[in-house]
This record gives structure tokens, C-alpha cells and sequence, in this order.
């Protein structure tokens, strides 16, 4: 049997302009051997009248998902199906009573429920009469039922009863519990239909009666918390079997499209930092060891569901290779995010490692919850550059938030340029030693670019009419844009009759046609908070003017509340939800913010502020430690200010008008990227688990906690500064380098190994490194950072470095041992003297190739053409051609491995040179046509590689190795110093071999 449901409500399509409404979210219980039983997401619990229960839940009242469960293969919470009906015997009536309804223990979220009367014992209150019921919406046997309480409100004996008459009158006993603990799981095992299931309490050592957060009645075993590696938790996802998949230099994106070539060279470049790999983008077949995108719908998602085809996605991972699948491009590209979290945490690395690069098997459904998943950064009262918004923007990908709120004027100063206005320049910040700047229109329109390259929009804010010091400033102060009498300085007049106001609006239609011109997104943000004693009415009628601007200009306006009190009515403004904050006047906050059906967008100033300090870091009060910022749900908010939840106190945010969840970090006290990466993270990537996961699996803090510990290490390699808490037991990670010695065969304090392990501290840890080489192991010092909360600093990696010369021009493999207690972890890193690239062929390349500056490396590239080589560059070709001869004077390198060169050779006064060299992973080369290498420098080594003509090397001044050749004509030797070896292996030659060669 399958059920479904949908509220019929959000089957409906209001005309809403230009609103991008979330489609109903279908989200389908989850098996037992997957990781968690019900992906279900606000359940309709009806209350019904029972001794003193509620008559209607205090968790909203709709079901914003259809569900489709499969009762016969699947273990299923049937507290959660439609028509389920929770009561008690009492409740706590203390306003808003429904805070404590019955329905708030089966609605998924753990930190509402059922609280009993709450008077002392006594008073007419027994508490060893109270129950509390669950009422199934069809009988059906129950296997398990869960209970979680809040201590000490939890009886110190209990019966779980069961009922199987249809009315519920007739009880039997099937556990007698004594002293529960807070998560409370009894097994029952009963197969004979159940009607009705009720907790009845015996005892209590408490005055404070009974709290159970959540009531689940289980229909098989209660599936374990979902661990594991990726966050945002997806919908469904299932291990695989076999051996894993690898990532190898033979791998490439291959897309179902040619028009998907662009993002997957965005996505392209998440790995080939880390894996040094070229990972060309490719259409055509796939082979075992690439990535395939393909665009193709995906079963699983579910249908009339606009946030699930736009973004919803399949990933399977095996050894016959990877397969991200969805309806859209950015659908893959979220994918390649999950991807990306399967790796070893070293792929995140922008230097690069020695693999190997491998992912476990593993099918994955996922899609998001809601469209609008945020951050929003404060370059207004201390500057971020363009590259470190873009660094923020890459870790907000990752995390697969879609959404870069950006407030670029505040009292201290205005950041974007507006032409015609040029006292708006963007000097001004907040604090001491603080950062000024200033974004020109291009500097802009170059953000929106990079970030709608990753999906992202930035949504831009100019706030007004308050928070406005500098502007008001800059475009003649008060005498100019303040009312007549106006004695604040950070407002602009927002008095109709007053002549100041039409000034002020003059310029803002400017400022928005400006931004609107440059800002692609939908949204404009005007801010509009906080104006602290302005009339309302006039506060009101600003704002109103401002949404007028906006819609003339193509968009949509949203406002922090109470802006939402200026909106005309029935238009498609977005109320921007934070707190009832009116700096200590009386409350603005009703529920005529929240009855409308207004679009609205949650940022809870008690749980999403990431400004606010934490784990004793500096920051604004309240704190909001890690537990804090993940105990909440958009549809059960806290009202700070009002010191009660918003839901049942004033009816909102309703789940039905939830776009979305945004996380500000205010910059008052930030002082560029670092602060702000160490404010933000670990925490935002909670919040945006909130926003994208379905919300049953978004309620066990153990479990995120886990998630965390592997995604800790994912941000070290990133080089993000972190906030390493103790809450967390971070886990660890290491990667090897791959380090490159010159024609002197010298490492010189270059870097082996990085090692995180966030949970403990560097000075606690010891490195040995064996250089591979048989040389005696020697102890290193590891160079990283501790954790200082009170400075804001994370522990970074643990590197290690070594200073080393070996004794031939070939590959060695170390490694690096780092040791803590009894524990180690050993690192291999390889010592190559293969050079780096600074640009690199791949494929045909057509016409003469000149390398005048740099390390030239061909890849599987075809160059149609002479090859010159020029004084002080070099060339590394591997598995390419070369269609005319190769000319080098005064190169570095020559490196010919795996390569054919169609024509002759001539190499004169370089310093290194390879025709293959087995002990450097270099294969043996064909030269079609004779060769010669004169006053080399340094090693010259010319190994099982085939030369047609004579091969002639005279003059070369270091360690020379010909070694099992063939060679179709003379092999001359004369002038080096040391004469050539064979290393024992002889060469074979049509003609003589002659002068210091006779011999080999």
C-alpha cells in the first residue's frame, strides 16, 4: 500500500508576479538498509479533544510535502502519517498554550512538544493520571515506539499501552518502563493491528510535570541516526558494493551536452588543483575511470516539484565509473558537489598531492528543501576584497547554498559605485584597524559572473532609510537629505511634505537603476530596518516608495521586517524575517506580518547570526554556540525579543510561505577573510542543512556533530580558517606532495606532507620523514597553527618540510610519519624531478609551437609543426607527437617520455634532458630521425627509447646514462665528463658505436 498526500493549498499557483514560489516537495520514506526510514517534511498532526488536548497543533497546520511510503518494504513513523491524531489528558495552558499542544510531539521537530500541566504536584494535578496518545490514521502493527523526553520532566515509571478497539476505550499493557532515559525506545513487536498507543504515567520526582519532544511509532526498527560523509544530509542514499571507484589520470568530464561544457570546466576545476590531472571536458562515451554529467530526468524526484527539477540530482558511484544525472545543468552541478565530499578531504587541496583519489560505491537521490539556501556578508562595515568574496562564494557552493546576500551600504560607509555620485567611494568602516573599499560596476558585474558560474546569486542590498550615515553624508548631509528638524544623522527624510524626501528618492531611483542595470538576480534587498523613532507612518510610506523604484526597475524588493508594513498589498515583496527588534520600544511584531501569504525568507536572529560569538571567540551577545545554531527549524523560530516562538505566538513563518534560509555575519567586528571564514564555519553549514535536507533528518545534533568531524577536514585542506570547537572530534586527514627537485637533485625546505587533525593540538604531534632513497630517517619539525578561539584562529594543517639531496635524477617515494601517542599516520609523498607546468597542450595543436618562457607541458597532444625550445624554458611532453623536429638551445628541461618527434632532435647547452628514464615513471621515447645533446649541464639520461638517425652526444658536463637504445645508425660519444654509462643494459646500433660510447 502506498499513501500520499499534498496540502491543497500549496497545489495551488497564486499569481505572484515575479515570485519564484517552491513547488510541493515530495520526499519518499527511505528504506532500513538506506539511511534513515521517513525523509518527511511537516506532517498535519489534527489534536482532538481528549481529557485537556489541544484542539489544534501549534506546528503549522499544512503539509508542505506530498509523501509516498511504501508500507510493505519500509519501516515507517506512523505518527507521521495524515489523519494521525495526538491528545493528553492535560497540558500547560501558559500563553501562547500552544507552544505545549500535543500535536508539537509528532511533528518531527525535537525541540517543541507535549508538556503536561505544568503547576506543582498538587493543586488538583496528579501526575500519576496523566497520558499522553497517539491515534493512527489506520490501524496497524507497531514494531517500536521511541520517546523523547526533556529531564527532568519524565515520570519515573510508565506503562506503554496499546489499544485496538477503533475508539480507543480499551487498554492493554505491553511495557512497564522504570526510569527512562531521555531517548526512550521500546520494542513491542506487535502484529495484530494497533488503533491507539498511549504513554501513562505512574511517577514523578518532578514539579514540573511531562515533556516529550517527540512521540514515533514505528512500524519496523527505528532506523540509526544518518551518518557518514556528506552535508547538507541528502534525501536517500545507499552504499554500494565492489571495489571503489578511482580518479586517475586517465579520467575525464564527460557531458551529455556540449552546451554543459562550461560548467563542467568550473567543476573541472575543483579537482585538477589538488590531482595535478588534466581532466579534459569530452563528449561521447564514457569509460570506467570518468565522470559522466548527464541531463536526463531522474527517478526518485519528485513530480510537480520546481525546487526538485531544478536542482534535484542522482549520483552513482562504482568502479564501472561515476554518473551524475539530472533534469538541469545546476542539478549536476550539485552532484559533482556530493561527488567532491566522497573523495579523500585532500582533494580540496589548491596544491597538489599524491593520490590515491577514490570514492566508495554509493547511489545517491537528493534535491534541496527550499530554493533560497543564503549567506549574506557585510563588506559595508568592513571591506572583503574580490577575491575573498569569491573564496567565500567557492565554500558556499560546496556546501550547495545558492544564495549570496551582499550589504553594500551601511552607516559606515557605501561600497558600490553609483556614476554621478562619486563622493560615494567607500571610505569609511567600522572600528579600529579597520578595512575600507570600494567595488566598481565592473568589479560587481565580475562577481555576479563568478557566482552564477556555481549557481549562485547575489542578491545586493542598499539599505535605507535608516543605517545611512554615509550616504546621507556624501550627498550633503542633513541640510540636504534630512527633514526639516532632523537631528539624526543616519536616515534619509522619510516625510512625504517634506521637500528633502523627494531629493532623497531622486537619488535612489538613480542608485537602483544603476544596481538593477548590473545586477541580474531577481531580488533587490533595500534593507529597512531598524529606523529606530522615525514615525511609522512616514517609515511606512518610505518604503513604499522604495518598492515603487524597485518594480519599475524589473524587480522584486525585499525588506528585513517590520518593511513589510510598507508593502503594498497583494504585491510580490519578500518579508526578510530576523527579530522583533524596535530598540526598546513596543512590539511591531503581529500576526499580520505572517497571515498574509507573503513570500518570506528566515533569518532567526537567535540561531542564524554568525556574528554572534561562540566557544569563546570574540562576537556580539547573544552567543550562539553550535548546538544553538542547529536547534531550530524555520517553521518553529524563536522570537528573541518577545522571548517566546514565533509559530504559535504569531502564526508564523508559515511553512507554506518559506522561501528560504539566509545567515548574515555582520562585519562590525570583522577584519577580512579569516574572521569571517572562522565566524561562519563550522556553523553555516547547519544553517544550510536546515535549508536543503528534509527536516526528519535534520533534528539529531550527534549525528550533524559527525558530519562535521568529516567535513572539518575538507575546510583544512581548503585552507579556510575554521573554528576547530570541542564539541566536535574532528576527523583527521593527510596528503602527500609531490616534490620537484631541479638538474641538482636538492630539496631545498620543500614541502613533503599536511596533515589535519582538528581535535588536537600541532605541538601535541611528532614527524619522521624517510626520503625514500634508503638514507637514514630524520626527525622534522611540522609547522601549523592552534586553535585561539579569542583571536579567532582555527587550527590549520600540520606541514611538514625538509631540505634533502638525492643521488640520481630519477622518482623516490617517502614518506612523512606523524605520531601522536600511540598513534601514527604514515604519508607517502614523491621526490621527482619532473618540472611543474606552467601551461599545458592537450590534444592537436596546429602550426610551429614556440616555448619562449615557462615549462610547456604536452599531454596526449598532437603538435602539427617544429617544436622550439628557448633559453631558460623547458618542455615535458608525455604520450604526445611531435609532427617536424625538435630544436632546444639553452633549455631547462627537455623531457621526451611516452613521445614521438617526426624529425631530428638538435638539443645544445640545456641543462637537463630525458629521451625516457624508466627510474623517473618516464617511458622510453621515438625519435624519427638523428639526435644531439651538447653541452647539457645536467644529467642527460636516454633510456629504451628509439632513435632512426645517428645519435651524437658530445660536451655534456654531468652524469650522461644511454641505456638499452635502439638506435638506427652510429652512436658518437665525445667530450663528457663523466664519460656515458649503459647502467648495464646495452644498446643496440646499425652503424658503430664510437669514442666514449664504443662500450655501450
Amino acid at each position: 500500500m502506498k499513501i500520499s498526500f499534498l496540502s491543497a493549498k500549496r497545489e495551488q499557483r497564486r499569481d505572484r508576479g515575479a515570485s519564484r514560489r517552491p513547488r510541493a516537495r515530495a520526499v519518499s520514506a527511505l528504506t532500513i538498509g538506506a539511511l534513515l526510514a521517513t525523509s518527511l517534511t511537516g506532517v498535519m498532526a489534527n489534536a482532538a479533544q481528549a481529557g485537556t488536548a489541544s484542539t489544534s497543533p501549534a506546528s503549522p497546520q499544512i503539509v508542505p510535502l506530498p509523501v509516498s511510503i511504501s508500507t510493505t518494504a519500509e519501516s515507517v513513523n506512523l505518527a507521521l502519517l495524515p489523519g494521525v491524531v495526538a491528545s493528553a489528558k492535560s497540558q500547560r495552558m501558559t500563553s501562547p498554550a500552544a507552544t505545549y499542544a500535543p500535536a508539537n510531539a509528532i511533528d518531527v521537530f525535537v525541540h517543541n512538544g507535549w508538556t503536561s500541566n505544568y503547576a506543582s504536584v498538587g493543586n488538583g494535578y496528579d501526575p500519576t493520571q496523566d497520558w499522553f496518545q497517539v491515534k493512527l490514521a489506520e490501524p496497524a502493527p507497531v514494531y517500536e515506539v521511541f520517546s523523547r523526553w526533556t529531564a527532568p520532566a519524565k515520570p519515573t515509571g510508565y506503562d506503554l499501552q496499546v489499544a485496538t478497539d477503533a475508539d480507543c476505550q480499551t487498554w492493554s499493557t505491553v511495557a512497564h518502563v522504570v526510569n527512562p532515559s531521555d531517548k526512550d525506545s521500546q520494542v513491542i513487536d506487535r502484529k495484530d493491528p494497533i488503533s491507539c498507543v498511549r504513554m501513562q504515567a505512574l511517577a514523578t520526582n518532578s514539579t514540573t510535570g511531562y515533556t516529550i519532544n517527540e512521540f514515533e511509532v514505528w512500524s519496523g526498527p527505528k532506523p540509526a541516526p544518518v551518518v557518514g560523509q556528506i552535508i547538507p544530509v541528502p534525501v536517500q542514499q545507499t552504499p554500494g558494493t565492489g571495489q571503489p571507484w578511482e580518479l586517475t589520470a586517465k579520467s575525464r568530464i564527460v557531458v551529455s551536452d556540449s552546451g554543459l561544457a562550461a560548467t563542467a570546466e568550473v567543476l573541472a576545476g575543483n579537482l585538477r588543483p589538488a590531482t595535478g590531472y588534466e581532466l579534459p571536458v569530452v563528449t561521447g562515451s564514457a569509460t570506467a575511470a570518468d565522470i559522466a554529467l548527464t541531463l536526463a530526468p531522474v527517478p526518485g524526484l519528485p513530480q510537480g516539484n520546481e525546487v526538485a527539477a531544478a536542482e534535484g540530482y542522482s549520483l552513482t558511484v562504482s568502479s564501472a565509473g561515476v554518473n551524475v544525472v539530472a533534469p538541469n545543468a545546476r542539478g549536476l552541478f550539485n552532484g559533482f558537489q556530493t561527488l567532491r565530499q566522497l573523495l579523500p578531504a585532500a582533494s580540496y587541496s589548491p596544491s597538489i598531492g599524491v593520490g590515491p583519489w577514490t570514492a566508495q560505491p554509493t547511489t545517491v537521490v537528493d534535491y534541496p528543501r527550499y530554493e533560497h539556501r543564503g549567506l549574506q556578508l557585510d563588506p559595508a562595515r568592513n571591506f572583503l576584497t574580490v577575491a575573498e568574496v569569491r573564496s567565500m562564494i567557492d565554500q558556499l557552493a560546496a556546501l550547495k547554498g545558492d544564495q549570496l546576500h551582499l550589504h553594500l551600504s551601511d552607516g559606515q560607509s557605501w561600497r558600490l559605485e553609483i556614476k554621478g555620485y562619486p563622493a560615494l567611494d567607500g571610505t569609511g568602516c567600522n572600528g579600529a584597524a579597520c578595512l575600507a573599499g570600494f567595488y566598481t560596476q565592473e568589479d560587481f558585474k565580475g562577481l555576479v559572473k563568478y557566482a552564477a558560474d556555481r549557481f549562485i546569486e547575489i542578491v545586493p542590498e542598499l539599505e535605507g532609510p535608516a543605517h545611512a550615515t554615509a550616504a546621507v553624508t556624501a550627498l550633503g548631509g542633513r541640510a540636504v537629505m534630512g527633514c526639516q528638524g532632523q537631528t539624526q544623522t543616519d536616515r534619509f527624510c522619510t516625510n512625504p511634505n517634506d521637500p528633502a524626501s523627494a531629493r532623497a528618492l531622486a537619488f535612489w531611483r538613480d542608485a537602483i537603476a544603476q544596481l538593477a542595470a548590473i545586477s541580474p538576480a531577481p531580488i533587490i534587498h533595500i534593507g529597512g530596518d531598524e529606523a529606530i523613532e522615525m514615525p511609522h507612518e512616514d517609515y511606512k510610506w518610505w518604503i513604499r516608495q522604495m518598492e515603487i523604484i524597485v518594480n519599475d526597475n524589473g524587480k522584486r524588493m525585499m525588506g528585513w521586517n517590520p518593511a513589510l508594513e510598507g508593502y503594498a498589498p497583494g504585491s510580490t515583496s519578500i518579508n526578510h524575517y530576523w527579530s522583533d527588534y524596535t530598540g526598546g520600544g513596543p512590539a511591531l511584531i503581529k500576526p499580520e506580518w505572517f497571515n498574509q501569504g507573503r513570500d518570506v525568507i528566515v533569518t532567526p536572529e537567535y540561531n542564524a547570526y554568525l556574528d554572534f560569538g561562540y566557544d569563546g571567540s570574540p562576537g556580539r551577545t547573544p552567543r550562539t554556540e553550535l548546538l544553538q545554531s542547529y536547534s531550530w527549524d524555520p517553521e518553529w523560530v524563536y522570537e528573541k525579543y518577545r522571548s517566546v516562538w514565533a509559530q504559535p505566538a504569531y502564526g508564523g513563518p508559515k511553512a507554506e510561505d518559506i522561501l528560504g534560509i539566509e545567515a548574515p555575519i555582520w562585519g562590525e567586528q570583522m577584519r577580512g577573510l579569516a574572521t569571517n571564514e572562522y565566524m561562519v564555519f563550522p556553523r553555516l553549514a547547519g544553517i544550510l542543512e536546515k535549508a536543503w535536507s528534509p527536516k526528519v533528518l535534520t533534528q539529531d545534533y550527534d549525528a550533524y556533530r559527525q558530519r562535521l568531524s568529516v567535513a572539518g577536514p575538507r575546510w583544512a585542506f581548503a585552507n579556510v580558517n575554521f573554528g576547530t570547537i570541542s564539541q566536535v572530534t574532528w576527523g583527521t586527514a593527510a596528503m602527500g606532495t609531490v616534490a620537484r627537485f631541479g638538474v641538482d637533485k636538492t630539496l631545498s625546505d620543500a614541502p613533503l606532507a599536511r596533515m589535519t587533525a582538528g581535535s588536537i593540538p600541532p605541538g601535541e604531534f611528532a614527524a619522521v620523514i624517510d626520503w625514500g632513497d634508503g638514507s637514514p630517517t630524520e626527525p622534522a619539525s611540522i609547522a601549523g597553527r592552534d586553535y585561539v578561539a579569542s583571536q579567532r584562529q582555527g587550527r590549520s594543517l600540520m606541514s611538514v618540510s625538509g631540505s634533502h639531496t638525492y643521488p640520481a635524477d630519477q622518482v623516490y617515494q617517502g614518506t612523512v610519519t606523524y605520531s601522536y601517542q600511540d598513534k601514527t599516520w604514515v604519508v607517502p609523498f614523491t621526490a621527482t624531478g619532473v618540472p611543474s607546468c606552467t601551461k599545458t597542450i592537450t590534444g592537436p595543436h596546429s602550426g610551429p609551437l614556440t616555448v619562449s618562457s615557462g615549462v610547456t607541458c604536452l599531454d596526449d597532444a598532437t603538435i602539427t609543426g617544429p617544436v622550439t625550445v628557448r633559453t631558460g624554458a623547458g618542455l615535458y611532453a608525455s604520450g604526445s607527437e611531435v609532427r617536424g623536429p625538435l630544436t632546444a638551445s639553452g633549455a631547462v628541461d627537455i623531457l621526451l617520455c611516452g613521445t614521438t618527434v617526426s624529425g631530428p632532435a638538435t638539443l645544445t647547452g640545456g641543462a637537463r634532458v630525458w629521451l625516457g628514464n624508466h627510474k623517473g615513471n618516464c617511458a622510453p621515447a621515438t625519435i624519427k630521425g638523428p639526435v644531439t645533446v651538447t653541452g647539457t649541464t645536467g644529467q642527460v639520461t636516454i633510456d629504451g627509447s628509439t632513435v632512426s638517425g645517428p645519435l651524437v652526444l658530445q660536451n655534456n658536463t654531468a652524469t650522461t646514462i644511454v641505456a638499452g637504445n635502439h638506435i638506427g645508425g652510429p652512436l658518437s660519444c665525445a667530450g663528457n665528463s663523466p664519460a656515458p654509462s649503459n647502467a648495464g643494459q646495452p644498446n643496440t646500433a646499425s652503424g658503430p658505436k664510437s669514442g666514449q660510447c664504443a662500450g655501450l
